[in-house]
């Protein structure tokens, strides 16, 4: 196994500012201490909430070091460094380290994807007491460029302070800065909900979200693409629909970039509010984010029977969460909302195995990829009919325990009356369309592994360059390896496990997807693999089925189950550089499970001109109806 990939990075490995500045002494003793800290690493609460605070903290002194400016919320060198010794202090003592109540606590944790250190926010009540649960209001914040780690977007104590009159926590997460808490900022909220739950007595059935613009939207998402987790969810002037917000026709639209943005889309998910309780918010004078994108939204859930409470500031512009009576009026709202009642109808529109369940619903698989599955059911007030429609579902459970079925509950599905297939405790499944899976690989498509790229940075990662090639070669996957890396810290604010080829080992394969950078010919551990894959590549030649797509100009992504791994990913970049012109908070979310493009041609959304894109199906097999080419990137 290589020595290098540990979750502190290695000289070599550090970005290359922190190798030209000529720290001082306090600073390079300070991270002597965290190095010895690391040796003595353990599965302890004491480790995990002392040892990622002083992490951080030496994330930002060398932020420091570099020039770093900042509005002085984070206190100088000195200050910065003195919380990590007392962080370290605590773990040397094997004192576990728990927030202050009547503040707002900075705490910090690993994140497994990319073995980064995070920061997040948490609020505790003056009144505070472990002894009894409590609710959670979960804080999305608004998109700020500038946000780092010196300067989190974080909620002023006026606002803290009506979270604790209204007796929750609060609990503020960064997001990875301004992603949109989609992809790896989705899995910033919900790893930090967890850590709350795990460290602090959390009433499991009043957890509420809410967030501001940016995080208004993720309130929406979050809430509809899980549909059960949430007691109630207040969006602030929020996006409701990307399409319109970017401007981008939805019948130009490549095929494969409509799902992509319809999974992550709030208007194309309102079905998935039954059941749930909205209370939305938006000044009606908003020039940044339209006030038209709350009313379609609320509108269309209206329209499909919903309640969904709406108050609009007349006169407001886009900063009402400048103030306090967005907060006051939401959370207060919210306060007597719990999730300890029975659910009767549920909807379900869901694009992926990621998001496969609704309250007591399961999706276990989906008969056609690159289109929704939906499902609805309803249920007699006597738990003894259960009607179930669905379309583009292959297989679903239902927890009889969770859903308050009668013990001889009659099943109809599709208008048939049906006896499940299988029962397992609680569960009890129906298969509704045929998938076939492979004798031995690869595994079928399943929640953690069904694509589409996006995903392979969800749970932990490498970045592996090839060394196999030519010198010429060689350097072409060190620059390419490098840029990818920095913009993946630019992105996620956290630099990522890097190796050579000739340094991964057999338990590096086993614990990490790979993103693999070159050819067979130029990297040897996709040489290893590269027969076991769907797509043959080769040096700007690619064979997708009975295609050929050959160039100078081609470049491919492509996210498969490791043959060496089936549990993991591999995600391969080849040929031209993918997302050129791309911002850098978007270079990873419009890529399908495969895509050939052109390095030379780009479109209206500053993409690369794809050539050749679409889903493997259920089986990880090509398909042809998720599967498409387009005419318009031919050579004239």
């Amino acid at each position: 196994m290589m020595s290098a990939i540990v979750p502190l990075l290695t000289l070599s490995l550090l970005p290359a500012w922190s190798q030209h500045v000529q720290p001082g002494g306090e600073l390079l003793d300070f991270e002597r201490r965290v190095a010895e800290a690391e040796k003595r690493r353990a599965d302890t609460a004491t480790f995990h909430t002392n040892y990622p605070l002083a992490r951080l903290a030496l994330k930002k002194a060398r932020l420091l070091a570099q020039g770093a400016i900042f509005f002085g919320q984070q206190g100088g060198m000195e200050q910065i460094l003195q919380v990590g010794r007392e962080a370290l202090s605590r773990l040397e003592r094997g004192q576990e380290y728990r927030g202050q109540p009547g503040r707002l606590n900075e705490l910090a944790y690993e994140a497994e994807n990319d073995g980064s250190v995070q920061p997040y926010y948490l609020y505790l009540p003056p009144d505070f007491v472990p002894s009894r649960k409590w609710p959670l209001i979960v804080f999305l914040h608004g998109y700020v460029p500038s946000i780092t780690v010196l300067d989190p977007w974080v909620l002023p104590g006026e606002v803290c302070d009506i979270a604790g009159r209204n007796g929750c926590l609060l609990l503020i997460p960064y997001g990875r800065r301004n992603t949109d808490f989609q992809g790896v900022g989705e899995v910033d909220v919900i790893d930090t909900m967890r850590l709350v739950q795990k460290y602090y007595p959390i009433d499991e059935q009043r957890l509420y979200l809410s967030g501001v613009s940016m995080g208004g939207m993720g309130a929406w998402n979050l809430a509809l693409r899980r549909p059960g987790q949430f007691a109630a969810v207040t969006p602030i002037a929020g996006h409701t629909d990307m399409l319109t917000w970017w401007g981008w026709p939805r019948d130009q639209v490549a095929p494969f970039k409509k799902w992509l943005i319809e999974w992550d889309n709030p208007i194309d998910l309102v079905m998935n509010a039954r059941g749930q309780r909205f209370f939305v918010q938006h000044g009606a004078d908003d020039q940044l984010i339209s006030v038209s994108q709350s009313r379609n939204m609320v509108a269309a859930a209206r329209d499909l029977g919903l309640q969904v409470e709406y108050h609009e500031y007349r006169g407001e512009g886009h900063y009402i969460y400048w103030g306090t009576e967005c907060f006051e009026k939401a959370w207060a709202w919210q306060k007597q909302i719990s999730l300890g009642r029975p659910v009767r109808e549920i909807d379900l529109k869901t694009y992926s195995l990621e998001y496969d369940q609704a309250f007591w619903l399961r999706v276990d698989r989906l008969e056609v990829w690159g289109k929704p599955a939906v499902v609805k059911i309803r249920v007699t007030a006597d738990g003894k009919r259960v009607a179930v429609e669905t379309q583009n579902a292959a297989g679903l459970s239902l927890n009889a325990e969770e859903g308050c079925l009668d013990a001889e509950a009659v099943f109809v599905v599709n208008g048939t009356e049906r006896t499940p297939e299988r029962r397992d405790g609680p569960w009890v499944s129906f298969d509704l369309a045929p998938v076939q899976a492979a004798k031995d690989f690869p595994p079928l498509k399943r929640r953690g592994l069904c694509g589409p790229a996006e995903e392979v940075f969800d749970s932990p990662f490498i970045v592996v360059q090839g060394t196999a090639g030519d010198d010429a070669q060689d350097e072409d996957l060190a620059t390419k390896v490098g840029r990818w890396a920095g913009e993946w810290n630019a992105f996620a604010d956290g630099y990522p496990r890097i190796a050579t080829d000739t340094e991964i080992g057999q338990d590096d394969i086993v614990r990490y997807n790979l993103v693999l950078f070159g050819t067979p010919e130029t990297n040897s551990v996709l040489a290893r693999l590269a027969d076991k894959l769907p797509v043959r590549i080769a040096d700007h030649d690619y064979r997708i089925g009975e295609r050929r797509l050959t160039g100078p100009q081609l470049g491919l992504v492509l996210c498969y189950p490791n043959p060496l791994a089936p549990d993991r990913y591999v995600l391969i970049y080849s040929g031209e550089y993918y997302g050129e012109k791309l911002s850098i908070n978007h270079k990873h979310d419009l890529l399908p499970d495969f895509l050939v493009f052109r390095g030379d041609r780009f479109e209206y959304d500053d993409a690369n001109q794809w050539v050749c894109g679409g889903f493997f199906d259920s089986a990880w097999r090509l398909a042809e109806g998720s599967t498409w080419v387009n005419p318009a990137a031919e050579d004239k």
